[in-house]
């Protein structure tokens, strides 16, 4: 489930805010109802979390693919190196 849909799924249902006992809200007050539950943050930080373990695998292919470019870059200038002038 998206994290929107879960947002949208919760808002849906009203459940009363617990407050402090030496805070009072007035029924009118929606200001609570304005900040976004527990589960909603628990699932954007798990969502986080999924997606920099999926990047730093891809980040890791990445390197090791640059590496091996380089490594042809480096053998065909030195192949070229090696080539007479009037060859160019």
């Amino acid at each position: 489930m998206k994290t929107l849909e879960l947002v949208q799924k919760h808002k849906s249902v009203k459940i009363p805010a617990k407050t402090p006992k030496n805070r009072s809200v007035k029924k009118d007050d929606d200001l609570i109802d304005l900040f976004p539950l527990p589960k909603y943050f628990q699932v954007h930080f798990q969502h986080v979390h999924e997606n920099t373990h999926d990047l730093q695998g891809e980040l890791i292919q990445l390197k090791q693919y640059v590496a091996r470019v380089d490594e042809k870059l480096e053998r065909l200038m030195s192949l070229l190196g090696r080539l007479p002038e009037h060859a160019l």
